[in-house]
């Protein structure tokens, strides 16, 4: 754009060129400068970046979360389904022993007579084969009015009424009964009843049979087929503290009671205890069923979450709080977040590279145009000197100085002598060409801190601060010297003398404001040119 305004400068005026004095004003045009545009530009672009990065990195995080969180509530849901299948498997097959059980004449004949000693006998050899090989763990036979003849895995201990929900079913629907109970002591055991009668009528109880299998270990079935972390937590609710304490592996374990205020740990799951469940333990935080708990224990990262244990009322006796190792996938989106962290700060690094060159050399442009713009605004467009409208405006300004410092400041208005003769003869190109050299030769006899301007026609005006009246006279003599001495050579040949006539005034001796000034030298002019031209005169006033 800076040639482009030269190159029109140019072609408006073929023959100019630059004054060798290269003083300026400053700028009346408040530029943006280029640090102002790269700040102005890129603040609210970086802000931009990094929002879109910052989003983009959440994003990517909390997909890989979701992702972990998925696979642990299918788990999860897993876990649940093969708990209940399991369930129904044992109930299918307590179902099968019990009603093979019921065809044995021999036990029946025994629990009518109530008979011990025979049923003992009888149950004893296939109680350890149910122990053995189905992990049965209790064998009942109770009598009609629901007292226990005989306990196969506890025999020393009978004689008791049971009133348990599954016998009083049985005996109310006169149909087998079964569901999960939950014991005193904090065991859950599924319960099938089968109640035996005399007769299709179903007229006549003789008595029930009652089988039982520890849920416990379902929960191995589950780790084992899901490898997960599975551990059982009993409501205290339905719970006698002494009874459970009973059943605690060691007394180390009784304080564990205490550990939380609406459940207690199975027997079986504090002999299971692993680090990661400690952890949960030790911050007395019970998982919830709706949402997943983090929990880290050294390099490992684990999901904890619960699901209900619902017993045959439909009652929530306890719960199971599942543990699912999630440290590789934890660590995929720990590197996949750190991965995304990097190309976002490289990417973000090389666009605000790529800004920053771009506004600096848009920055740079603008300057340049912005200073092109000022020379046009404030130059003659033949000469190259200050135009009329700088002049005032920069007169003012040192008449301002003067008035502050107490310095004078001077001013010679210059006016080529019979000038109009020069383009009625040769022509206004030719005429162009001698404002041109005497701008110039004005200029090289002009100081650095001498402000020279073209003020109009062929009258140029010279600011001389810090300049007396006297030392006016002499920068002035020499510029009338150098021009009178000048030959200028004109197209087709022709040589051309000029002289000019000079008026001199300064402040504070003639004038006290910028347009006294103007006044007082251009009167002083007038007077050298009637008097003769080519010469100098001071004003009077």
């Amino acid at each position: 754009m800076v040639n482009s305004f030269k190159a029109l400068f140019r072609a408006l005026n073929p023959d100019a060129s630059m004054p060798a004095n290269t003083q300026t004003i400053p700028s009346q045009v408040t530029g943006i400068q280029t640090a102002q545009l790269r700040w102005l530009f890129l603040g609210p672009v970086m802000v931009i970046i990094f929002i879109m990065i910052g989003t983009l990195i959440a994003a990517v995080y909390r997909h890989a979360n979701d992702e972990i969180s998925r696979e642990v509530q299918m788990l999860h849901t897993s876990s649940n389904e093969v708990y209940q299948d399991n369930l129904e498997h044992l109930t299918g097959m307590l179902a099968g022993i019990t009603g093979m059980m019921a065809q044995n004449a021999e036990m029946r004949s025994a629990l009518a007579k109530k008979d011990r000693a025979k049923l003992s006998k009888s149950a004893a050899p296939i109680f350890a084969t149910l122990q053995k090989e189905y992990e049965i763990t209790h064998l009942y036979f109770i009598g009609a009015d629901r007292r226990v003849l005989l306990r196969a895995h506890n025999p020393a201990h009978f004689g008791d009424v049971t009133n348990r929900v599954t016998t009083l079913d049985a005996q109310l629907t006169k149909a087998p009964a079964h569901g999960v109970e939950l014991g005193p002591e904090g065991t859950l055991t599924l319960r099938f009843v089968s109640p035996l009668y005399n007769g299709e009528a179903k007229q006549h109880l003789i008595g029930f049979i009652e089988l039982g299998v520890d849920t416990s270990h379902l929960l191995k079935d589950i780790q084992k087929s899901l490898g997960v972390q599975i551990f059982e937590f009993l409501s205290k609710e339905f719970l006698k503290r002494e009874a459970w304490q009973q059943s605690m592996p060691d007394p180390a374990s009784l304080t564990e009671w205490d550990r939380f205020p609406d459940v207690a740990p199975s027997a079986q799951s504090l002999k299971d205890m692993t680090p990661e469940m400690s952890v949960i333990m030790s911050n007395r935080i019970f998982p919830a069923t709706e949402s997943m708990m983090e929990v880290s224990q050294e390099k490992s990262d684990f999901r904890a979450i619960s699901f209900p244990i619902l017993d045959i009322e439909e009652r929530k006796v306890g719960s199971i709080v599942m543990l699912v190792d999630v440290t590789s996938k934890v660590l995929n989106a720990r590197n996949t977040l750190f991965l995304g962290l990097v190309l976002g700060i490289t990417g973000g690094s090389l666009l605000f590279a790529f800004f920053w060159l771009l506004t600096g050399k848009v920055g740079q442009l603008i300057e340049q145009h912005q200073q092109a713009m000022h020379h046009l605004a404030t130059r003659d467009g033949l000469t190259g000197l200050f135009n009329h409208i700088t002049f005032y405006t920069m007169l003012e300004d040192e008449v301002a100085r003067s008035q502050r410092s107490k310095a004078p400041v001077s001013l010679l208005m210059l006016d080529l002598d019979h000038f109009k003769g020069v383009n009625d003869k040769f022509g206004h190109v030719a005429g162009d060409m001698a404002l041109r050299e005497s701008g110039n030769i004005i200029h090289q006899q002009s100081r650095s801190i001498d402000k020279v301007c073209r003020y109009g026609g062929e009258e140029f005006a010279v600011i001389l601060p810090e300049t007396d009246t006297a030392g006016a006279m002499i920068i002035g003599e020499r510029m009338r010297i150098a021009i009178e001495g000048h030959l200028f050579k004109l197209n087709e040949g022709h040589d051309l003398s000029i002289t000019v006539s000079i008026g001199v005034a300064s402040v504070p001796e003639h004038a006290a404001s910028a347009q006294e000034l103007v006044d007082s030298a251009d009167q002083a002019l007038y007077v050298a040119k009637v008097r003769g031209r080519n010469q100098l005169y001071r004003s009077r006033s």
